[in-house]
């Protein structure tokens, strides 16, 4: 009986703890992420850390108890984490190169929000990476891309070099 009345309990605490660290987070994430690039620079408060710290003790209390938030509040956690990805190039600014530190032996990647400058890297390299072709408007209805015609050059050379061997 009281091994039930235990886990009851630790179930309501976890519940409330999430639900308070929710609500902490949510009041706090718009004063802790500086306004811009340059108020990250300049920014000595700390606060962003405290956001991420504080993140990652909810996503504890949520690995321990998966149901202490319910689905509407988990929808605002889900908002929350959309707001820090979007904000991620400020936090990294405020944090001024310390994530790596503060990071390392404490925390995996299932917390990203420590690994933000890692996610700004990743994203970078896949827009690289998935540049759409220039296409000019005069060669649009072909479908020829700049890659075509930057290879006209290449295919005279080997038209011409065909000739002198044929010659």
């Amino acid at each position: 009986m009281s091994l039930t009345i235990s886990r009851k309990s630790f179930t309501s605490n976890a519940r409330q703890q999430a639900t308070e660290l929710l609500e902490w987070l949510v009041d706090f994430l718009p004063t802790a992420i500086p306004a811009s690039a340059e108020h990250a620079i300049l920014d000595t408060s700390g606060d962003v850390n405290a956001l991420l710290w504080h993140r990652s003790e909810l996503e504890a209390i949520l690995c321990k108890q998966p149901s202490a938030l319910s689905a509407s509040q988990k929808q605002r956690l889900a908002s929350l984490d959309m707001k820090m990805r979007e904000c991620a190039l400020c936090i990294v600014g405020a944090e001024k190169g310390y994530l790596r530190h503060f990071r390392e032996g404490h925390y995996d990647r299932s917390h990203w929000w420590w690994y933000l400058d890692e996610v700004l890297r990743e994203e970078a390299k896949l827009k690289q990476r998935t540049k759409p072709e220039k296409v000019y408007p005069s060669l649009a209805g072909s479908k020829t891309g700049l890659s075509k015609v930057a290879d006209r050059q290449a295919t005279r050379r080997r038209k011409n070099k065909l000739k002198r061997k044929r010659n």
